[in-house]
Parts: structure tokens; sequence; C-alpha cells
């Protein structure tokens, strides 16, 4: 056995008092129950989950390391193994992480991988399965997590088949099952705004000349996390640029770095307030000045306006095509649509882990595939109305209408 490394420290779950996790027990038992239900309708047996936000989703399981892009010394083998047609599960890992199970988990059922060689741990999993009786049918697997790699998935899939199975890629299924969101769910994202918008505070409180964006970037994580905010599970935008003829040139995707802001420029601040790893989205445009371009500002304006249609017009039970077509005809009535520049577009929020908070269900203004996709009550998404512009909001989508989350102005704000 090669398993050095592989033994935990001391550790006794009663020393760290009462475990309060996430959800209750019985919320987590129902998401299961729910995918096992899809699994029978899809006509799959076992079910290999492996995404890191469906295996909190489902029993609660998070850490700081899923070994993304570890070592190919240290291969990542762990997983929850559902099976349709019993109520139990089973989560496979590396002993080292008991007490994150213990503390995160209502996991009960809880198997230890024995190597640290994938070969070894693999065949350790099928064997388990076997003695269940949990193989030889049909079994999805998540083939767009990217956990385990290319060269871990395929050896899973190899001994999946070797025990007679059929396997299935059943990521959408998974992805699915997440999408309408519990009201403890939406609590979750609500209070994450509440935290993104300490941050937007601390930006028009803190912004000036001479500071740099590293400077101000710390500044608005520390008070968003006094607040008990989490890491975000992208590097957010926050960047400064020049501002040529009343328009900001473009930074994309680039974070803080050691720049010193000047006068005259535009900071674009892309915040995720994240609680219990639910995120909410929230971007504004930042002028240091007191004397922005009034083009500028009237650019801000007409694309903020898109906002007061989605709270009016926007509600579950619409389509894609839809809502593209109502918010298209927006920015042609005002007359920002033409340009060559523009990007109007909107994704699922939710539970998130490093390296993406971006989630499955998407939709462009732009697009002409999928447009026949349904938001259903209780969906999360931001929407992005940039036209040379910095605006995002979070929605939650009711039968009733849209809330936008953001008590942050939907304007160009100017720090003078």
């Amino acid at each position: 056995m090669t398993n050095i490394g592989l033994t935990t420290g001391p550790f006794d779950a009663a020393a760290f008092g009462e475990i309060t996790l996430a959800f209750s027990r019985e919320e987590y038992l129902g998401r299961i129950a729910k995918l096992r239900a899809a699994m029978l309708d899809e006509g799959i047996d076992l079910l290999w989950v492996t995404t890191p936000e469906a295996v909190c989703w489902l029993h609660g399981f998070a850490a700081s390391w899923y070994k993304g892009n570890a070592p190919m010394r240290y291969p990542q083998c762990y997983g929850t193994a559902i099976w349709a047609h019993d109520e139990r599960f089973i989560y496979f890992d590396n002993p080292t992480e008991e007490p994150v199970v213990a503390r995160t988990s209502i996991s009960e059922d809880n198997r230890w991988l024995p190597d640290r060689e994938a070969e070894p741990n693999l065949r350790y999993i099928m064997d388990e399965l076997a003695r269940e009786g949990w193989l030889g049918g049909t079994v999805g697997m998540e083939f767009w997590s990217y956990v385990p790699n290319r060269a871990i998935s395929t050896m899973f899939e190899g001994g999946f088949l070797a025990h007679g199975g059929q396997v299935v890629d059943a990521s959408a299924m998974v992805r699915r099952a997440r999408r309408v969101k519990s009201a403890q769910e939406l609590a979750y994202v609500e209070k994450a705004m509440e935290i993104c918008d300490i941050g937007h505070q601390v930006i028009l409180g803190n912004l000036r000349p001479g500071i740099t964006e590293l400077d101000l970037f710390g500044q608005v994580m520390a008070a968003m996390m006094a607040a008990g905010g989490e890491f975000p599970a992208l590097i957010p935008i926050f960047n400064t640029a020049p501002v040529v003829d009343g328009r900001p040139q473009n930074n994309g995707h680039s974070f803080a770095g050691r720049k010193v802001i000047e006068k005259g420029e535009l900071l674009t601040a892309d915040l995720c307030g994240v609680y219990n790893r639910y995120h909410a989205n929230a971007e504004r445009g930042y002028f240091v000045g007191d004397n922005p371009p009034a083009a500028l500002v009237e650019r801000y304006r007409l694309a903020a306006g898109v906002f007061d249609v989605i709270a009016s017009e926007v509600k579950a039970g619409m389509t894609v095509r839809e809502v593209n077509a109502r918010l298209r005809r927006y920015y042609e009535e005002v007359g920002i649509w033409t340009e060559t520049e523009g990007w109007a577009l909107g994704y699922e929020l939710g539970l998130s882990f490093p390296p993406d908070w971006v989630g499955d269900f998407y939709f462009h203004l732009g697009d002409d595939k999928y447009l026949d996709r349904v938001f259903e009550e209780n969906m999360v998404t931001n929407f992005e109305s940039l036209f040379n512009t910095a605006l995002i909001d979070t929605l939650i989508y009711g039968k009733d209408g849209t809330r936008l989350l953001s008590s942050t102005p939907l304007k160009l704000i100017a720090v003078g």
C-alpha cells in the first residue's frame, strides 16, 4: 500500500461541539430523493456524482481542495454513489477528509480509500459497489465535471464497463435538479447580496486617486468577510481603465493589480457576495472624479433601463425566446442594440466552488438556440447589461414577477 499521508491526525467530533449544517437533514434527504426520482425517469440505476457543487448540494460536503489540477501522484478518486433502488448513498474519499465530512455532511456511510494511487482506489470502489449489488446496470457519470480529470474519469468509466454496466452522461440531469432553489437557498442568496452591497459601499467610501487596485480590493474583501462572507468561486473582475472621448477602454476579465488608480479613470467592480457557498453578483462602474462625461452617464442610464423592464415584465413561466425578444426590443427602442459593442446575457447563480460561479442555465439576447428553455419559479440568475457599461444584478424569478436583489444604484457612480 502506498498510503503515506492518508492517515488523519487526531480528530474527535465531540471536541468541536455542536455541528451546524448549512441545511436541515430533511432538506438534504429531499434533494437525494429528487435526484433518485430523476434517475428512475431516465433509466439510470447508479449515479456517480463528482462535481463539488453537486456533492455539496446533495449531502453538504464542502472542502477547500478538490485536487482539480493535482499531481499525478495524488489522483482524485472521490465521489458519491447513489442507487436508484435504495434510499442509501455511499460517500468515498481519502481518510484525511473524515473531519470535513463529520463537520459539513449528513453522510453516514463513508468509505475511506486505502491508497494514494488511482488503480488500487478504483479497484476498492468497484469492489465495494459490487458487494452492494450496485453494478451491472446503467451508470450515470458527470462528463461535464472537471473533477475528476479525463485520465481518472476514463478509468472509472472503464471500471463500470468492465463490471457489465452501460455508462451514460448524467450531467444535465444533475444540474437540472439544482436549478430551482428552496426557500432556504433563496435566503442564502439574499444574504449574499447584502454582503455584496457592503463591498460596493466600501468602494464608494474609499475609492480615490493614488490608491492601488489591490489596496482597495483588499478593503472590499475584508469588509465583506467581516460581514460573514466567504471566498468567491471566481477572482472578481476589479480593474481601472482610462476614459477616452467619453468611452472607457476595455480591460477584459482582469483582476486587481498594483496599478495606481488615477483621476478620470473608470473602476469596474464585479463582486459576488457569498454565504454558505451561495453567490449573488452585482457589477457597477465607478468614475474617479466628480465630473463624469455626460455621454457616459447617459449610456449608463439607457443600459440600466432594461432592469426596469425585467422587474415589470419578466416572470417565471416565460421562455428564453420571449424574454430575449422583450429585452432586445427595449435596447432597440433606446438605440443601443444596433451598435457593434454590446453584451446582454444572464446565467444561473447559486452554490459554487472555485474555479467558477457561472451556472448551467445561460441565455444571451443574441442567441438563436435553446430558446424554448423556461424560466422557472425560484430560479436565480444574474443579468449583464454591458454596452461599454458595467451593470450586472442578480434576479430571482417568481410567478408574478422578477426581483432585483442589489441595493447599489444601477447607474454610473461618480466618486469625487
